[in-house]
């Protein structure tokens, strides 16, 4: 297993399609490219704030173990889950009133909500015209029924904020929504681009939606345990948006009587204070909440290792495997 930062890390995992990795960023230029200035402005925003292209580098990973794949259905089928991606962010920011993501502010506090929302429509837009050009019909079937269920666990999510009686299903059921079904389509859509059998393409679905659920739960932990830069977000920040995720959950299964009414009513509060993040904080610690919390990403973990598996070797496989271990070390 790969030692060191994270960034360094992710560059041994991108070691086996690292040309492509250095392709993409020009690729992305040169899709976006509008005749609107105001667009492109915040594009480029959004280009220049970085992010680890964690979709795209799976897109190359799982369509590198075929020699005769087309590279520009590949780039084309990377750029467009990314564009997914990045609009899910821009109307995310928007419906949450975000600061800062990445480290940068958000765009929509740089020009305002109606262009951020826009410029996320013509991403959505943008990344259908990609997948028509690439003219599969079983890639457009699982990224458009990705981008149903995204929307999807989005609502869910707006609905069930504020409610510390949320259940470890209802937030799975989020979370497979939001983050695991384009995580699981783009593996999907990248084994049809290889030309997998239906059994590799099952087992490369299967990777995704695990990684993608256990990606999600580190992320959540991270809220409660991270430092400005490892997710370009402030500590709490889910906290004080009245997001329940599992780290709430877990400690509500681990605490009753007046402490648990105490906890419920934090969340209902309306302006939630740094205070009340740091009691609910001590009481996680108290009771272990982020180590049970990280043992259920380890288990998701675990099922996509399993299903990647089933999937013949190649250095790529090995990438892939790293990157499913990288997903939860981030912690660490």
């Amino acid at each position: 297993m790969t030692q060191g930062s994270p960034s360094g890390r992710l560059d041994s995992i991108r070691e086996p399609v690292r040309e492509e990795c250095k392709a993409l960023e020009d690729y992305f230029r040169a899709y976006l490219k509008t005749d609107v200035p105001l667009i492109d402005q915040i594009f480029e925003h959004l280009i220049d704030g970085g992010g680890k292209r964690f979709r795209p580098l799976l897109v190359l990973l799982l369509s590198a173990c075929s020699p005769h794949r087309s590279k520009e259905d590949v780039f084309k089928l990377a750029v467009a889950v990314e564009f997914i991606h990045t609009a899910t962010l821009l109307h995310d920011d928007v419906v949450d009133q975000s600061e800062v993501r990445r480290g940068n502010r958000v765009a929509y506090r740089i020009w305002g909500a109606e262009p951020s929302v826009l410029s996320g429509d013509y991403l959505y837009s943008r990344a259908f015209n990609l997948l028509v050009e690439i003219g599969h019909l079983g890639i457009l079937g699982a990224i458009s029924g990705a981008t149903t269920q995204m929307a999807s666990g989005e609502v869910l999510q707006l609905l069930r904020s504020y409610s510390t009686a949320t259940t470890r299903e209802e937030y799975l059921e989020v979370i497979n929504g939001k983050t695991a079904s384009l995580i699981a389509a783009s593996c999907t859509a990248a084994g049809y681009i290889a030309g997998m059998e239906d059994r590799d393409l099952a087992a490369a679905g299967e990777y995704g939606l695990n990684l993608g659920l256990s990606f999600q739960i580190v992320d959540d932990v991270l809220d409660y345990a991270s430092q400005r830069g490892i997710l370009g977000k402030a500590i709490g920040k889910d906290f004080l948006e009245g997001k329940v995720t599992l780290p709430v959950i877990v400690l509500m299964e681990n605490i009753n009587g007046d402490t648990r009414h105490q906890v419920a009513d934090i969340f209902l509060k309306e302006s939630p204070q740094r205070d009340d993040f740091k009691l609910v904080l001590e009481l996680m610690k108290k009771h272990l909440v982020l180590e049970k919390t990280l043992e259920v990403a380890v288990q998701y973990r675990d099922q996509a290792v399993k299903a990647l598996m089933k999937i013949p070797e190649d250095p790529c496989r090995d990438s892939l495997l790293d990157l499913a271990n990288y997903v939860v070390e981030r912690c660490s």
